[in-house]
């Protein structure tokens, strides 16, 4: 019977590694999936991955409730690092339709996106299921479930500290989002914005002209075409996106970039 209750507290210090991707990693974090459903995973997987764990990666100590908390603190930090990380591209593209639709005077008809938790207009969502599709084509899942496995390598149970927070990680994913994000946008915006000027124009040479009537319909018109031409080119970029961050978050968690 000792011997057994040894491994409670591993087992559920890996329970609560994997609780953190529930927080915030794509589609795993939304309210659709019931909460008993996604803790049944939980421990589902984390019954999985503990026989399959190297001793030095289980403390071979007694913990104190003050102790405890700091572990399970840690362990829950190091899945919502990995699903965070893993979000960031599905915002950015989220933060290229608002663009796009703020623009098309689409942003007139906000939708509740349960997936995110937030309001989003009807190009943002099809955008949005875009990327998703994609991150699932690509293997999001698998690489969400791997990286976590292999974080026990390099940082064992209750090992988690302040000084392994991937800082330049976040900044850099941060920036190559935004990044995507303008080139998600930028072939509505141009084609917009060129629109704008081809009104403006046309209203000061022709004031009898009521352009300014037809202008929302153009915009729509002009924005769709936009969009469905450059539809490939828009998928292409999510698609090395995510293929880039799932990389670097693989990179962060064998080690490659953890200070020791």
């Amino acid at each position: 019977m000792e011997h057994l209750t040894a491994h409670i507290v591993p087992l559920c210090l890996v329970a609560f590694r994997l609780s953190g991707l529930f927080i915030f990693a794509p589609i795993l974090a939304s309210v659709v999936i019931p909460g008993k459903v996604k803790g049944l995973l939980v421990f589902m997987l984390a019954g999985l991955i503990y026989p399959t764990l190297p001793l030095t990666s289980i403390p071979a100590v007694e913990f104190d409730t003050f102790t405890l908390a700091f572990a399970v603190v840690g362990e829950v930090m190091i899945g919502l690092i990995i699903g965070l990380l893993a979000l960031m591209p599905i915002i950015a593209v989220q933060l290229g339709a608002g663009l796009m639709g703020h623009e098309m005077g689409f942003g007139l008809a906000a939708l509740y996106n349960p997936a995110l938790e937030t309001d989003s207009d009807v190009l943002g969502e099809m955008l949005l299921n875009i990327a998703l599709g994609i991150f699932v084509c690509l293997g999001g899942f698998e690489m969400l479930f791997k990286a976590v496995g292999t974080s026990f390598l390099s940082i064992p149970l209750a090992g988690f500290s302040a000084s392994m927070v991937p800082k330049d990680l976040f900044v850099g994913v941060m920036s190559s989002g935004f990044d995507l994000a303008l080139r998600v946008a930028t072939p509505v915006l141009a084609i917009i914005g060129i629109e704008t000027i081809a009104s403006a124009f046309i209203t000061k040479t022709m004031p009898q002209l009521n352009v300014m009537s037809l202008g929302f319909g153009i915009k729509v018109i002009l924005g769709l075409i936009a969009l469905v031409a450059g539809l490939s080119a828009m998928s292409e970029a999510m698609k090395l996106h995510i293929i880039e961050v799932s990389d670097q978050i693989m990179k962060w968690t064998s080690g490659g970039m953890i200070p020791h």
